[in-house]
């Protein structure tokens, strides 16, 4: 999820060109309500910075609903800033924006191997 349209369409693109089925929010309030629809999704990509929930409200939200779900956090901020700020709730991976097809794979493989095997 990213409230930038063209990051959103641009990494669904990429999250398909790797195999999977994207879908996509442009906020974490509809990012909630897709997974609520959509309760079998094996891993959210959330923007950092977003209206109505940032990204760590949303993590927070998402593990209300399932706790095992894995989730990455997208942020173009450093990393290391990022992850230091105190929150309960810990994404599976981190991805720099912008990111390239490779860094996308990796995060993903680093997040979906904490969910064991595919249903």
């Amino acid at each position: 999820m990213d409230d930038d349209e063209a990051l959103l369409e641009a990494a669904a693109e990429l999250i398909g060109a790797l195999g999977y089925t994207p879908l996509t929010a442009k906020d974490g309030l509809e990012a909630v309500a897709q997974f609520r629809r959509n309760p079998g999704l094996r891993c959210v990509i959330t923007d950092l910075t977003m209206p109505h929930m940032d990204g760590w409200q949303t993590l927070s939200a998402l593990r209300r609903l399932a706790p095992g779900l894995p989730v990455i956090l997208a942020s173009g901020y450093d990393q290391a800033q990022v992850m230091a700020t105190p929150h309960p709730d810990r994404p599976q991976a981190f991805l720099g924006k912008p990111f390239s097809l490779q860094q996308l794979r990796d995060a993903l493989d680093r997040a979906l191997a904490t969910a064991g095997p595919a249903a």
